[in-house]
């Protein structure tokens, strides 16, 4: 008998999760590691226009990753947590910076993707329980 493959809402639902935390892991991951290059002596320059843009997709991609989840578990919590840390991020970003703000905005995508994780998996027991 050949395996079955799980239906694509399955197989995608890992998207909002991992692009927030690879959003969080981009920014601050990136500035590590060029402070930790200045202190052995190499220069790094970032161009901080594609840099923003760059994260700037990967929000947009949580956002929507978070979205597609929604509706597996129904649960409107993590879906509002995501798109007001985006919209927190994107007015950093473009608007008026604030670095408190900021961590606040990576803050609230991380718990997001956690609270996230956590209704499917409550969501998935109860598919299997009924």
């Amino acid at each position: 008998m050949a395996e079955t493959k799980a239906p694509p809402p399955e197989r995608l639902s890992w998207l909002g999760s991992a692009t927030s935390l690879l959003a969080v892991a981009t920014c601050y991951g990136t500035m590590t590691a060029v402070a930790l290059l200045s202190v052995v002596g190499v220069s790094v320059e970032i161009n901080e226009g594609v840099f923003v843009k760059v994260i700037t997709a990967l929000l947009v991609v949580a956002v929507a990753g978070t979205a597609f989840t929604f509706r597996r578990h129904r649960n409107p919590g993590p879906l509002l947590l995501s798109i007001a840390a985006a919209g927190l991020l994107l007015w950093v970003f473009y608007g008026s910076y604030s670095f408190a703000l900021e961590i606040i905005g990576f803050v609230g995508l991380v718990v997001a993707s956690i609270w996230d994780f956590r209704a499917k998996r409550r969501a998935s027991k109860r598919r299997t329980e009924s």
